[in-house]
């Protein structure tokens, strides 16, 4: 009934709306008063098997048939139209709270609706962008036979490199760089530290070239570079470079920490660590460098780095060309949480310290580093003047260990990769939601449970964030770049190179955190009036976001 008008009209369904950040359908059928749902993962993971159904939860009952659904990106709410009361509505699962935002004549009603869709879906779409996509790593050989060579040899076995990370730069002349990490835990691997090029293999791969040349990336001798989980491009205008120095499990080389003008590409400092500072099963895996201004202060730098597999954190002191090893319980796995369920795919890693992010300067200046291990569910910290002071730790790794401090709520997976912004806010992969989380330190000073909040969960392209990198451009506006692969498939020996297996994606971190908790202010979802529906959307990625 519709006005003073009425008819019979038995259809199914009509009315579907998507929430990215949930990974939610949401449907209604014409003929009812009711909202359904049901996880996306699952109407992506194929038919429903003989004798199983699908999770359809009811959401709730509106108050008449609808037609059309939409879903704020900003928070999740519904906007619906129901057909007795002539409006749109507005309606918030969460606390079940249901407004008519204001009464139309149908005509402008169909409009509104329409442009809703419109409006959810641009949302949806720039949030993360898609920057490169590979089915298998692709190398610039220098011509066919070098790479046909290359094959012959074991130096390059398509399919095996994985890559682990990501960073970028933009150069004031010549565009911009995307850098790409690729570590020889296998064989078969030509380049361990690359950058992305513009050109691209019959398959359809992105190419990428060897930084600072090839000869860096040859194996055979402990002054060029061995294999790279992470590397960082500083304030400086400088590429660091950490090396494990293994091949596979072998110790070959010693670690080292090396860093490179990206105005010159030349080297400009290479530190190895004293043998007294790794062990055999040592892995170095991840790094983050300390900056504190710019021009003078370069050379005052400090470098934080997480030994993965003997569960440690060194501290490279630049200016005096020193490190020194910390050692402490929170750097452990966490035994529950040493196995890994991602999109079907299980495995067990008993990793630990791996995740590093800083916190902005604090007005005492000091920093707040924060870190996870691999195999956990909880948020350490422990401010940056402890761990920078020499005399603590030179000879008592283990010192103050009442320094270092863990939150007491949990997020609600494992994570790998994070990365802090300007603001404070943390953003960090979960594996096992394939989302990226955030959480903002500043409104809301204790980390995990509902103080976290997913800023997009994506099944298909964010199953292992291993890198993630929060980058200013040169407009002064934040990014976000994340590289995802199908890491749990070679891990469990699924991998297939007939799909896509590693991605770099990025987004505005403004943007990503719109209508969240991180954004330090919640927004109005009732749309009261309709002249602040934005419904042109005028967010588009422009430069220099992605710029070449």
């Amino acid at each position: 009934m519709i006005g003073s008008d009425t008819f019979e009209f038995l259809d199914g369904v009509v009315g579907i709306a998507f929430s990215p950040r949930l990974g939610t359908v949401y449907y209604q059928p014409l003929a009812t008063d009711r909202i359904f749902s049901v996880p996306s993962s699952a109407l992506q993971a194929g038919p429903v098997p003989f004798g199983e159904q699908l999770p359809v939860t009811l959401v709730g009952r509106k108050s008449s048939q609808g037609l059309a659904l939409a879903v704020d990106p900003r928070d999740d709410t519904i906007l619906f139209s129901p057909f007795t009361e002539t409006a749109i509505a507005s309606w918030q699962p969460r606390t079940n709270q249901q407004r008519f935002t204001m009464k139309l004549e149908s005509t402008l009603l169909l409009r509104i609706i329409i442009s809703l869709i419109s409006l959810k879906t641009c949302a949806s779409i720039e949030r993360l962008k898609g920057i490169y996509s590979w089915k298998a790593l692709e190398f610039a050989f220098p011509n066919y036979h070098a790479r046909e060579l290359a094959i012959r040899d074991g130096r390059f076995i398509p399919g095996a490199p994985i890559p682990i990370d990501v960073d970028f730069y933009h150069r004031a002349r010549h565009g911009s760089v995307v850098f790409i990490s690729i570590p020889r835990f296998q064989n078969g691997i030509p380049v361990t530290l690359g950058y992305v090029t513009d050109s691209v293999s019959a398959d359809g791969n992105p190419i990428i070239a060897p930084y600072p040349n090839w000869e860096w990336n040859q194996l055979g001798h402990c002054d060029a570079i061995t294999s790279v989980y992470r590397m960082q491009v500083d304030s400086c205008d400088r590429l660091w470079v950490l090396d494990t120095g293994k091949l596979g499990d072998k110790q070959v080389c010693r670690p080292q920490l090396l860093s490179f003008s990206l105005l010159t590409n030349k080297l400009l400092s290479q530190y190895k660590f004293p043998r007294d500072q790794f062990k055999e099963e040592s892995l170095f895996v991840t790094l983050s460098v300390d900056i504190r201004g710019t021009g003078d202060n370069c050379r005052d730098a400090f470098v934080y780095i997480a030994d993965v597999t003997e569960y440690g954190l060194l501290v490279y002191d630049h200016h005096n060309s020193r490190s020194w090893r910390i050692t402490n319980n929170l750097f452990y796995p966490y035994p529950p949480h040493g196995t890994f369920h991602i999109k079907g795919d299980t495995f067990d890693l008993m990793d630990g310290i791996l995740g590093l992010a800083l916190s902005p300067i604090k007005e005492d200046g000091d920093r707040i580093l924060y870190f996870h291990s691999l195999a956990s569910r909880v948020e350490s910290w422990v401010p940056t003047s402890v761990i920078r002071n020499y005399s603590l730790f030179h000879e008592h790794s283990d010192a103050v260990p009442r320094s270092f401090h863990t939150f007491v709520m949990e997020r609600s997976s494992q994570s790998a990769a994070e990365a802090m912004d300007n603001n404070g806010v943390l953003f960090f992969g979960l594996l096992s939601d394939l989302a990226i989380g955030c959480w903002n330190s500043i409104t809301h000073p204790e980390y995990g449970g509902t103080n976290t909040e997913f800023v997009i969960v994506e099944p298909n392209t964010l199953q292992f964030p291993s890198g993630l990198k929060i980058i200013t451009a040169k407009n002064g506006r934040q990014e976000m770049w994340v590289l995802t692969s199908s890491f749990q498939k070679y891990m469990a020996d699924t991998m297939s190179s007939n799909e896509t297996n590693f991605r770099i994606q990025a987004g505005y971190v403004d943007e990503l955190i719109r209508g969240t908790k991180c954004n330090g202010a919640h927004l109005n979802s009732n749309l009261n009036n309709l002249n602040n529906l934005n419904l042109n959307n005028n967010h588009g990625y422009g430069a220099p976001l992605f710029a070449k």
